[in-house]
């Protein structure tokens, strides 16, 4: 199924809504575009490179002398080093928004741990040997490889990597697209999230039985379901409009996590509401049957004459 993101362009008033490239068949931004219009020499922007990116250096350098280098983040891919870009606004946003909501369903849920400060792991596979620093990943509490508190490294393999697109140039689209993309499946990553703020790269996988990666797609009513977090659900258009989790709480998606203690709370108010009606509404009854009372008394007083002479 074709799904629509809505997003929102960069400091304007202009409405999310997206366009469809008849040449392409697919669906952009109109954020997108008018990024692309803002750009006028794409060879230079193809070939932005910071001082570090593409510096050969063994996995032994890479570890004393880069891991942990201050100012920059830096992965390491087969010898080469790889500068990872830093984020704009737009998507700080999102990042900020997405890890709300899942920090929500683990606090639920405790499924397992999230992490994130760039973090890095090796995985080994047929492409060589890799160092990555995912923007934000998941260990299962089944993982048989947990992180301890006090470690600066993971030592096994995460069960979900995110991973939020910055198309500062288009080597860098194509790492987290397509290279990142082979190194986690041949790494087993059981899941791998690329969120772009701009919807046009935004893409689910998970890995099937033949260690293979497959998209998640999203269901008729556009809601992304994990296979590795089984009750972790979101609608894909929520990734952009970003509403607020006070928003999300009577919403069938995310009400059977999102914010359970203000559910509980407003529960609490409901019930006492609907008890102080409950009995704004039989006082109501007895003062009716006391003033019925009253003047059938005074019927009966007048009836036969006992009021005072």
């Amino acid at each position: 199924m074709e799904s629509l993101g809505y997003v929102e362009a960069n400091n304007s008033n202009i409405p999310p809504f997206m366009i469809r490239e008849s040449d392409q068949n697919s669906i952009k931004s109109y954020a997108y575009i008018l990024q692309k219009e803002k750009v006028t020499d794409q060879a230079l922007l193809d070939d932005e490179q910071s001082q570090y990116d593409g510096i050969e250096a063994t996995e032994e350098e890479y570890w004393q002398k880069y891991y942990d280098m201050p100012g920059v983040q830096l992965e390491w891919n087969n010898g080469v080093l790889e500068e990872k870009p830093m984020p704009d606004r737009l998507s700080y946003e999102m990042y900020e928004w997405f890890l709300m909501l899942i920090k929500e369903y683990i606090e639920t849920f405790n499924e397992g741990i999230l992490i994130g400060l760039e973090l890095g792991f090796k995985l080994v596979t047929k492409h060589g040997a890799s160092i990555r620093k995912p923007d934000l990943a998941f260990i299962h509490k089944d993982n048989p490889i947990q992180m301890g508190h006090l470690e600066r490294t993971y030592r096994g393999c995460f069960d979900i990597c995110f991973e939020f697109l910055s198309d500062s140039n288009l080597q860098v689209i194509e790492r987290d697209t397509v290279i990142k993309k082979q190194i986690y499946e041949g790494g087993g990553v059981k899941e791998y999230y690329i969120l772009d703020r701009l919807g046009n790269e935004t893409t689910f996988y998970s890995l099937n039985h033949n260690g293979v990666y497959q998209k998640i797609k999203p269901c008729k009513s556009g809601i992304i379901r994990s296979k590795v977090l089984k009750n972790f659900q979101f609608r894909l258009e929520d990734l952009y409009a970003r509403p607020s989790l006070i928003d999300l709480v009577d919403d069938h998606v995310y009400r059977n996590y999102v914010r359970l203690d203000y559910q509980a709370e407003k529960q609490r108010a409901d019930s006492k509401e609907k008890e102080a009606e409950v009995q704004r509404k039989e006082a109501i009854l007895q003062r009716k049957r006391a003033d019925s009372l009253e003047h059938e008394l005074f019927e009966l007083k007048q009836r036969y004459g006992m009021f005072e002479k």
